[in-house]
């Protein structure tokens, strides 16, 4: 192929440390596929231009990049506090109320301003709040009218704007805010491929999120993000009317203990790969990158696992958006990935489809996935070109994991980007045809004119007849390049 065909994908957080054009272009020339903007920081502006960069490394390289909008979510945040910082001492009482509030009562040195209107109706005595990722921690003694009294048991350096999580607390927040509606409506209209929601806690708030882009006649597909007890309970749910799941380990892992973080990520894997759902795997997966050159050797078994595990994607954060080493970072990511997809290879692990979980039309397009695969596994196929109108077809054949590469043949740009997220998927975008014939032969030109596979190699196609009709993928062809 013309560039290095990946299969366990890269998504990569944009940021100051890699805004530039030729920054991202140098992330994507060091393996990173997908790049995420994250909507908790930055106004619209910053993304727009952000935007337009990766749609210029675009061009350049003649790849299609998908971009995911991060959603930001009911995220509780300390309010602006006087000299940006408070000091929280162990044994000691401090009050908190909704920065509205506090600023009534005249910014009362011992009352810590927070952004959330509900806090006092949502906790109760013996409740615990956590406090910049779970470092700082109090505990609920009382609440009355606005104000909740707490107790510091685990004190330090409370800074304006950390984030506030309430473990085993219910959130009357619903979980698109004001905000998160204005983010997806400015992702859909700038062409966004991916929407992230952050906190996700049952399968109504995707179809929220969903029912909101189709309104603004998007079709972007949308990551649940689990990072709350909640979500645990309705996980299930949650990954059957996802177009993907992100693992995000940061506020899960202060939401629930943090040793069954490694437990829950390996089987809410396990049944995003059953199902045939993509699955991320993100947060503090590089981390000592973010100052130094190389990662820790805990860091590399991490990443390594989350890809034995069976992780589609795995995510960098601040390594690449504030990092000082982000291009090093990527290429180290790349190169932990390559090693462990060269162990599920040699051991020939079998794709985990879970049968009774689809539909009868994803089961019939399960069915010729895995006969694609079957085929290139028992004779000399250099890879599988598939036709998908809408990214299904190949998103079940590379669940099926096969070693060779799989090039997506769709019609649209948007399509062409959504699919390049997929393992072990690229996309190459024609025009529509008006006969299989035609379609079948002018691919398999293109296939070789573009340096995809040497002229003489086997590969097997996939589309739907009749095409006029955009008719399901129903056809399997092998077939020789000219």
């Amino acid at each position: 192929m013309n560039l290095p065909f990946h299969k366990t994908k890269i998504m990569s957080t944009v940021g100051p440390a890699i805004g530039a054009v030729e920054k991202l272009e140098e992330v994507v020339k060091a393996g990173a596929n997908a790049f995420r903007l994250n909507f908790s920081h930055g106004n619209h502006a910053a993304h727009l231009e952000s935007i337009k960069a990766i749609r210029k490394v675009e061009e350049r390289l003649g790849i299609a990049i998908p971009i995911v909008a991060d959603i930001q979510g009911p995220k509780i945040r300390v309010g602006d506090l006087p000299g940006d910082v408070i000091s929280l001492i162990n044994g000691r009482e401090v009050r908190l109320a909704h920065e509205t509030h506090w600023k009534k009562m005249g910014k009362p040195a011992d009352l810590i301003p927070i952004q959330y209107r509900t806090l006092a109706k949502d906790v109760q005595k013996g409740d615990t709040i956590l406090f910049d990722d779970g470092l700082l921690k109090v505990n609920v003694i009382e609440t009355k009218e606005h104000v909740v009294r707490c107790l510091v048991s685990v004190g330090g350096l409370l800074k304006s704007r950390k984030g506030l999580n309430l473990p085993n607390v219910h959130i009357s927040q619903p979980a698109l805010t004001p905000k998160d509606k204005k983010d997806i409506v400015f992702a859909v209209k700038n062409a966004c491929d991916y929407l992230a929601i952050s906190f996700v806690r049952t399968a109504n708030d995707i179809l929220a999120a969903r029912t909101l882009v189709q309104k603004h006649k998007g079709e972007q597909f949308i990551i649940a993000k689990i990072e709350k007890p909640e979500a645990l309970v309705n996980i299930q749910k949650i990954i059957e009317v996802s177009d993907a799941v992100m693992i995000a380990r940061g506020d899960l892992g202060v939401e629930i203990p943090a040793s069954q973080v490694p437990t829950v990520q390996k089987r809410i894997i396990r049944m995003c790969n059953e199902r045939a759902v993509p699955v991320v795997t993100a947060t503090q997966m590089l981390e000592s990158m973010v100052q130094n050159h190389r990662p820790t050797r805990a860091e590399a078994s991490d990443v390594a696992n989350a890809v034995l595990d069976g992780s589609d994607i795995v995510m960098l954060s601040a390594e690449t958006s504030v990092g000082a080493y982000p291009i090093e970072a990527v290429a180290y990511m790349r190169r932990i990935c390559n090693e462990a997809e060269k162990l599920l290879e040699s051991e020939q692990r079998p794709a985990l489809f879970d049968f009774d979980n689809l539909h009868h039309q994803d089961a019939l397009t399960s069915s010729v996935a895995r006969a694609v695969v079957d085929i290139s596994r028992e004779i000399s196929i250099k890879g599988i070109a598939s036709f998908s109108y809408t990214g299904r077809t190949v998103r079940f054949i590379a669940h099926q994991r096969p070693t060779i590469p799989i090039i997506s043949i769709t019609l649209s740009d948007a399509v062409s980007r959504k699919v390049n997220m997929l393992r072990g998927v690229y996309s190459l975008q024609v025009p529509h045809f008006a006969s299989t014939d035609e379609a079948v032969e002018t691919v398999k030109a293109e296939l070789v004119n573009r340096h995809y596979f040497p002229s003489g190699s086997n590969v097997v196609i996939t589309i739907g007849r009749p095409m006029e009709k955009f008719a399901r993928t129903n056809m399997i062809s092998v077939e020789k390049l000219p």
